[in-house]
């Protein structure tokens, strides 16, 4: 009979499809099924009926009364059924036994003599939706009708008890549990579910499942769901589904199939993984102190000295080709010196991004955008038979980045994973949303917040732990002699950390790299990218400009080149120099100066002191250093750029240029 209930066209019923039984009558018909006697449930306005195999053989006729109404299955004795059947439908149970009542099973059986029992049966809202019906023949001993009463109360009391603990269990439970049609659309969730990711059930009811799903997680879930929908059991599954605040929470997850609806119990581990990768970065930074520093000193002087030997070599024969009077071969020493200075100066700015000193210029992103347009750099820098694949979280979080130092960051990283792979492998970048309920990794690293994670993985050759603990010091590589600074890794990790994040790295030999980074989520909404404005280079037309700087020779290059680049340039060497001029030989049209100056007096106080003067006073920042981080709203001003040292004095003159374009 269950076979044939399962088979049945419920959709002709006023009870529908199976598939949308509620839970409560789900029940009381599997219960009913376990009942030694002939029993129905009668459900629904229409009293439609649902019965066992011992309760279709009470009606003579070759068709059973699933689905019929149960006014019309007994219609010939329903002048005495009625009354105890509005009863049980007002809440009311009985078991009528005196008289008992005579029915006739087939055109040849003998009529029995049996009692009728009618139990109420209620719906998840408490109301009575309709009742259980118990048919027991009567014609036994009086001690065996009484042991027969107590056995169907029982069972009565048993179905009302299963009911009540499967709401209860349901509502009360702390580990999150979801049903889920074989569509794959949610059909309800638990309060815990709720309370955990924070959609209430009417928001996610009817969902698809997937659309909750992290994307990196996506084809492990379908094939877990694929293998329980066709042999309706399934191992834990370890998946992340996404909050309504857009992060994302750890489960691991059971499940059951019943042939129409599957059950999921969660238990949320986040924190778990959280407290393993805190573990395994504290392994990482195992190294000394000490050994670090020494590697930094020894690869900086030996860079340094390789790279003054091209300067110095240079400028010598330079200067014996002058005195000989000969002038062939003088353009090739410079463009030796001036490689050689380039390459200083890309060694600096590594340095300076490693010790978290380098000047940034941070602004809001949008960051899909920004790797999307980083997108044709990223694959040049891979080659041509490297492939870049993208995992991108649907609405990340935005950040406040510096754009070129972010750029130079991923540049590197896929230059190492060009390395790992010999330039024919694979490189995945995915981006997503990360809510830290505990300092990560420990309380002297991220404190508790929201995150935007950014992760670049390769399926290159790995490194042993031996290499990853030392990853990030600064000259550390493993590459050969001349292929590389080894600073680029160590770069990374200072730009993230002066950016207010975090980075690590996991790597398994043979399998692949991560480099994992987090940046703080930026709280404020995005403004509009401003559209780009075409400017035409031109030449100065004498504008004035005031020079601060406390290096001499380099204020008299600068000065010089300004000079000849069409400027009326004043310099100076200090703070209350500057003041001073600005004061009794203003105004100037842009004002140039160093952040670090002698005496105490920064170039942001300068800065400062000027525009309580003139307030649209446009200021230039050069620095190679600075100790304090320059304020975000300083730089926000109308009026103000920043230049790193060091740069060519031909950009120097443009960005004045453009400066005064504005």
């Amino acid at each position: 009979m269950a076979e044939r209930i399962a088979q049945f066209d419920w959709g002709r019923t006023s009870l529908g499809p199976l598939v949308r039984w509620p839970a409560s009558l789900r029940i009381a018909v599997d219960m009913m099924h376990l009942s030694p006697f002939p029993c129905a449930v009668v459900w629904g306005s229409d009293l439609c009926v649902v019965h066992n195999d011992a309760y279709r053989a009470l009606r003579a006729g070759p068709r059973d009364g699933l689905g019929m109404a149960f006014d019309a299955l007994w219609s010939d004795v329903w002048s005495a059924v009625g009354p105890w059947v509005f009863q049980a439908l007002e809440g009311r149970a009985s078991y009528v036994e005196d008289p008992p009542l005579r029915i006739t099973c087939g055109e040849h059986a003998e009529p029995l003599w049996c009692a009728f029992g009618y139990a109420p049966l209620h719906d998840e809202q408490g109301s009575v939706a309709g009742f259980l019906h118990t048919v027991i023949e009567s014609t036994a001993s009086v001690e065996a009708h009484h042991r027969w009463r107590e056995q169907v109360q029982g069972f009565e009391r048993q179905i009302e008890r299963h009911v009540a603990e499967r709401e209860q269990i349901w509502r009360l439970a702390r580990d999150p549990m979801m049903t889920v049609s074989a569509d794959l659309k949610v059909q309800a969730v638990n309060p815990a579910w709720s309370r955990i990711l924070g959609w209430t059930e009417a928001q996610v009811q009817g969902m698809p499942v997937l659309d909750l799903v992290h994307p990196a997680d996506a084809a492990e879930v379908h094939v877990a769901i694929s293998g329980l929908l066709q042999y309706c059991d399934a191992d834990l599954v370890e998946t992340r589904l996404r909050h309504r605040d857009g992060h994302y929470h750890w489960f691991s997850w059971s499940a059951r199939f019943d042939g129409h609806l599957m059950t999921a119990v969660g238990r949320d581990i986040t924190d778990e993984r959280e407290l393993a990768a805190r573990q395994s970065e504290a392994l990482m930074r195992s190294n000394e102190r000490m050994e670090v520093v020494g590697q930094l000193a020894g690869g900086m002087g030996h860079e340094m000295n390789n790279l003054l030997s091209g300067i110095g070599g240079s400028l010598e024969l330079l200067q014996r080709r002058l005195q000989e009077g000969r002038l062939e071969r003088l353009e090739a020493y410079v463009d030796v010196a001036r490689d050689s200075v380039l390459r200083a100066m890309e060694l600096t700015h590594r340095l300076l991004a490693f010790s978290r000193h380098q000047p940034l210029a941070p602004k809001p992103l949008d960051f899909n955008r920004q790797l999307r347009l980083s997108e044709p750099l990223l694959c040049k820098t891979l080659g041509a038979e490297m492939r870049l694949h993208w995992q991108l979280d649907i609405a990340p979080w935005a950040v406040n980045l510096d754009v070129p130092q972010l750029e130079n960051a991923l540049i590197n990283l896929c230059a190492n994973a060009r390395e790992a792979c010999r330039e024919r492998g694979n490189v995945t970048i995915r981006t997503v949303n990360e809510r830290l309920t505990d300092s990560f990794p420990d309380q002297d690293g991220l404190p508790p917040g929201d995150y935007l994670a950014l992760h670049v993985e390769d399926d290159g050759h790995g490194m042993p732990a031996a290499d990853i603990a030392r990853a990030f010091e600064p000259f550390f590589t493993t590459k050969p002699i001349g292929r590389g600074f080894g600073l680029g890794l160590s770069m990374v990790y200072g730009f993230v950390r002066q950016s207010g994040g975090y980075a690590w790295i996991e790597s398994t030999a043979n399998l692949g790299t991560k480099v994992s980074m987090l940046f703080p989520r930026w709280p404020e909404p995005l403004a509009e990218e401003p559209k780009p404005v075409q400017r035409l280079q031109r030449a100065a037309r004498g504008e004035r400009l005031l020079l601060v700087d406390d290096e001499r020779n380099l204020r008299a290059v600068m000065r010089e080149y300004l000079t000849e680049r069409g400027f009326q340039v004043v310099d100076v060497n200090d703070a209350n120099s500057a003041l001073e001029r600005f004061r009794h030989d203003g105004p100037f049209d842009l004002v140039i100066t160093d952040i670090g100056l002698p005496g105490g007096f920064s170039g942001r106080q300068v800065a400062k002191a000027m525009r309580m003067q003139l307030p649209l006073q446009k200021i230039m920042f050069i620095t190679g250093y600075a100790e304090h981080p320059i304020e975000a709203q300083l730089l926000e001003q109308p009026g103000t750029a920043l230049l790193n040292k060091p740069f060519s004095l031909a950009d120097l003159a443009d960005e004045a240029l453009r400066m005064l374009e504005e």
